[in-house]
């Protein structure tokens, strides 16, 4: 089987960094208080002038999240391929080590959701919906889209043998990130910024993915 592409140690700290820097950026640089019901917004010339360009559209908004439902099956398609590993082979450590970081991968994804979501809340949604105030940074779609689509092309090189077929299921995956991240950012449920930490905290999240795969990958030879 083809091994996950290789992340060095380097890549990981730029990535993490990038990803720390965007956060502080986005909650201190250009706030004011121009967000929904006057809370206080990062970039805010920027962001308000996008939204104002674009403003809210329910047709994006439904795209995306039909693209979305994409890629939580995607998920959960190699969530029950680990636990049928795991219940085949009765060991944790006889799955295959690629599948179990990925498992690893979700986890710390759906931690990182938890604590922007609830904790670290660094600005709201430009609209109130059927929830009232709503944390939007960073955009949850565009992270698991990242996470999942580009970690699903990994699984793909592993698994697919026909290449015909590999190279039809990874397009496949990068029209659905294409299109959650370009519908996301013109629905007008999230600001610019969101959508741009998105994809550099989904990307930084690939890195430790990659570069915890290929140091397993090593410890086995």
């Amino acid at each position: 089987m083809k091994q996950i592409p290789k992340e060095t140690m380097k890549t990981v700290i730029i990535m993490t960094v990038l990803a720390i820097a965007a956060t502080i950026l986005v909650a201190t640089v250009d706030v004011q208080p121009v967000g929904v019901q006057g809370t206080n917004l990062g970039f805010a010339t920027i962001n308000t002038q996008f939204f104002a360009r674009f403003g809210q559209n329910d047709t994006f908004y439904k795209i995306s999240s039909a693209a979305g439902i994409v890629c939580f099956v995607t998920a959960a398609g190699f969530g029950l391929f680990f636990l049928k590993q795991l219940i085949d082979r009765k060991s944790l450590s006889k799955v295959d080590r690629n599948l179990s970081i990925l498992i690893m991968l979700y986890i710390l994804t759906a931690a990182l959701y938890l604590l922007f979501d609830k904790v670290l809340i660094i600005n709201y949604r430009p609209i109130l919906r059927d929830k009232g105030l709503e944390s939007s940074y960073p955009s949850t779609h565009t992270v698991i889209a990242w996470v999942v689509m580009v970690s699903a092309i990994d699984q793909w090189n592993i698994y697919i043998r026909n290449e015909k077929l590999k190279t039809a299921a990874t397009a496949c995956s990068l029209i659905v990130l294409f299109i959650v991240i370009v519908t996301r950012m013109l629905a007008g449920v999230h600001w610019l910024t969101d959508i741009i930490g998105g994809m550099i905290i989904g990307d930084m999240l690939i890195a430790w993915y990659r570069y915890a795969a290929s140091r397993k990958a090593e410890s086995k030879k």
